[in-house]
């Protein structure tokens, strides 16, 4: 389980900027809302809300740009390759300046804190410590090509700093050569799940995984399906028709998922039944819930955190809705959701806490900056009241975020 994110110069972001998980001293919805440790109180979920090239997007691509980098540093570049890293380009300092990763993670039990800086170039610190009870101990620190490896805590580790790429990342490295903590802290990585509609975001996958998920067994099957007619889309069953190819020049058909409904007689009474190609006759919306189904249940079942960008795009505010619904339950005991979003009507004191909704803005500069509604406090330095009316009071500015327009 996550409990913090921290992202420094990188694209909007450039001072440090943190999204932390747990739990804040705010009293309401505490038995639904809240993953419970023995170590920490987590949230479940959290929702970024801002007005348009704020950030939020940007906050998700960071966590992706570490994970994807975490997993494949070690084994997917060469010795002399550039890092595809983008630093805040708004401020002659930065453009040259490393940018800055961190995670506190909960994994059996243990929180670990692990991180690194980069440029294009060269990883120039990187480091890696286990709290136990209230003190942290490093496992190992690096700055440049100088390693502090603690060889008690971390044996995987000793000996195989040379090894190590200038441009690679040292956990990745250890990872790869069968080192069990490094190898857990890769795994987290692994498990995040990252969904968007933003073809520019890097993470869509056309609807594959809920497909795949949906045939790996009929359990999967009757949970998706549930889903499905819970969200009041009109179906009856789903199923995915497999593609075949016949004939020596014929190319290979894609599977195609096809969603049942029911035909009515002149009397309305059922009299039998047709079958829609999902992405042929069903809404944009109904498509969208389909590809999010096989996530959402895959995520509560296993304990994975799931990431989305624009969750509210093209579905109903109350299918969102239901979604967030989904993972604050009591049901779920060990999956967290990040979402951005523009729906204002998930701004409800009922759905969520006020350490769970987070907004970023911008300064004059172009900076960005992300703060939570738990520690935003009014004009007269008063805290927001768990009572108050957040979507009224956020469309009325007063926590800033929104866009100040004028008429067109």
């Amino acid at each position: 389980m996550l409990s913090k994110f921290t992202v420094g110069n990188f694209k909007v972001f450039k001072e440090k900027n943190t999204l932390d998980m747990r739990a804040a001293t705010v009293s309401e919805l505490s038995e639904t809302n809240l993953l419970l440790t023995e170590r920490e109180k987590l949230l479940k979920s959290v929702a970024v809300y801002g007005k348009n090239a704020s950030g939020k997007s940007n906050l998700l691509n960071a966590l992706s740009f570490m994970s994807s980098f975490v997993i494949s540093s070690a084994k997917d570049t060469q010795s002399n390759e550039k890092i595809s890293i983008d630093p805040f380009l708004l401020n002659s300092e930065t453009k040259q300046a490393d940018s800055h990763f961190e995670i506190s993670v909960c994994i059996s039990e243990k929180i670990y804190r692990y991180g690194f800086e980069v440029n294009k170039d060269r990883v120039t610190k990187e480091w890696l410590l286990e709290r136990v009870k209230t003190k942290e101990y490093p496992l190992f620190l690096r700055v440049h090509d100088s390693f502090e490896i603690n060889g008690r805590k971390f044996s995987e580790g000793k000996n195989k700093e040379e090894w190590t790429r200038k441009n690679a990342l040292f956990l990745s490295l250890c990872a790869q050569l069968n080192g069990q903590i490094s190898q857990t802290i890769i795994d987290w990585f692994a498990d995040l799940v990252f969904v968007s509609d933003n073809l520019r975001a890097g993470f869509y996958d056309e609807g594959k995984f809920s497909e795949n998920f949906l045939t790996e067994n009929e359990e999967n099957r009757l949970e998706i399906l549930g889903l499905l007619k819970k969200a009041d889309v009109g179906i009856e069953d789903v199923r995915v028709e497999k593609g075949d190819s016949s004939g020596f020049l014929d190319t290979l058909r894609e599977n195609s998922v096809e969603l049942l409904h029911t035909v009515y007689d002149e009397n309305n009474k059922p009299a039998d039944s047709v079958n829609f190609d999902l992405y042929q006759k069903e809404s944009r919306g109904t498509a969208k819930f389909f590809n999010l189904a096989g996530y959402l249940i895959d995520a509560v079942r296993n304990g994975k955190i799931i990431v989305i960008d624009e969750i509210g795009t093209m579905m109903h505010t109350l299918l969102s809705k239901a979604i967030v619904l989904y993972f604050n339950s009591e049901q779920n005991r060990k999956a967290q959701l990040i979402f951005t979003t523009h729906d204002t009507n998930l701004l409800d004191n009922e759905l969520l806490r006020r350490d769970q909704i987070y907004f970023t803005e911008k300064d004059k500069y172009g900076a960005g900056r992300l703060y939570s509604l738990a520690d935003f406090k009014t004009a007269d330095q008063q805290k927001i009241r768990k009572d108050a009316d957040y979507e009224a009071n956020y469309l009325r500015g007063r926590y800033g975020a929104i866009p100040f327009i004028q008429q067109f």
